[in-house]
């Protein structure tokens, strides 16, 4: 009986009973710590928000306490670390809880307002200056010597890219609407479609189409802007005057973007580019592209500059898949670069 009680002893389900009390023990453990990192990465998140909405209002005070927007060593520091920080990476998550923040709700329309003029007294001194250069040579160093000059390489580098994949050839006579006084991204265009290999060897006819067609494919390439700012576009005309060359293909037309099309046509243009600044919001954006688009032929490419994340703290977001853009407009692509580039591009295609 002795032999049998130790048996039975050893035997027991008590010692089971314990053993399995250590292991769940250990998986309550695991699991306590599991629930701990959740809440520590979680605390980091939040955190990381509140530093950026407090980053973004913080900058919306300070810039409204400048005396002008012109560039100079507080307002350039202040719009630098803004798009620094609007340009970061964020998962939807994050940036959907910043933009939907109160306090940058409260500050969005005028901060992009802020954004919007600083970046045309940017663009007019800079114009000033290159036209500053005696020879034509020291005014394309100048030009080229724009801090950004290589972003606006790299955009239209993409919306050429973005335009060509859209249609079968590439363009030859194009409107750009919101141009401004320096037009960087028009003389890029230009220079694109003059010089670039990839986009000629496009604008060849690929069947034995009639006579018209070759000679349109061999037109040289135009590029009209347009801007309701008459120093603007005074500027802008004296920079492609004084470009020489690189200028030719330039042409200028001061009017409001709805009321362009009163003095030349713009069904006569392949594509036609809206510029970021062009409508504050959304209802005013939608208004002058119907506007656009009805002066525009059935098959042109209209080009419409938007903006994603964070950095529609600086652009607003443009929105084609309206019940009444959708009438008059086929999406085509859509890009949201995550380099340097600040804006996104939408090309559409008129129905």
């Amino acid at each position: 009986m002795p032999l049998l009680a130790s048996w039975l002893r050893i035997g027991s389900p008590t010692k089971k009973v314990d053993a399995c009390s250590r292991s769940s023990q250990d998986s309550l453990t695991i699991v306590e710590k599991a629930d701990i990192l959740q809440s520590q990465k979680a605390d980091i998140r939040e955190e990381k928000v509140q530093w950026l909405v407090r980053s973004i209002v913080n900058t919306h005070t300070e810039l409204l306490k400048l005396p002008h927007l012109r560039p100079a060593p507080a307002i350039n520091k202040l719009l630098g670390n803004l798009v620094a920080i609007c340009s970061e990476i964020h998962d939807q998550e994050i940036i959907n809880k910043v933009l939907q923040n109160v306090s940058v709700q409260a500050v969005l329309p005028s901060l992009r307002q802020i954004c919007a003029q600083s970046e045309s007294c940017l663009e007019l001194h800079w114009a000033e200056h290159i036209l500053e250069g005696q020879t034509q040579q020291e005014v394309v160093e100048r030009l080229e010597s724009f801090p950004y000059y290589e972003n606006y390489e790299d955009l239209t580098r993409l919306e050429v890219c973005s335009i060509l994949s859209a249609t079968k050839k590439a363009p030859r006579r194009v409107a750009f609407i919101g141009s401004g006084p320096l037009p960087l991204t028009s003389l890029c265009l230009l220079q694109a479609l003059k010089s670039d290999v990839a986009v000629r060897s496009l604008t060849q006819p690929t069947t034995n189409n009639t006579t018209a067609t070759d000679n349109a494919a061999n037109q040289e390439p135009i590029v009209l802007n347009v801007d309701y700012d008459e120093a603007a576009i005074s500027a802008s005309l004296k920079l492609s005057l004084a470009l020489g060359e690189r200028g030719n293909g330039m042409e200028f037309i001061c009017a409001e973007a709805t009321s362009a099309s009163a003095s030349r046509d713009l069904s006569e243009f392949d594509v036609v580019y809206m510029a970021a600044l062009v409508g504050v919001t959304q209802t005013d954006k939608e208004k002058i592209m119907l506007e656009v688009i009805s002066r525009m032929r059935r098959g042109a490419l209209l080009v419409v500059r938007s903006s994603w994340g964070l950095r529609s703290c600086l652009y607003p977001e443009v929105d084609l898949a309206t019940e009444t853009l959708l009438k008059r407009l086929e999406p085509c692509v859509v890009v949201h670069p995550y380099n340097q580039v600040v804006n996104s591009v939408i090309v559409a295609r008129v129905r």
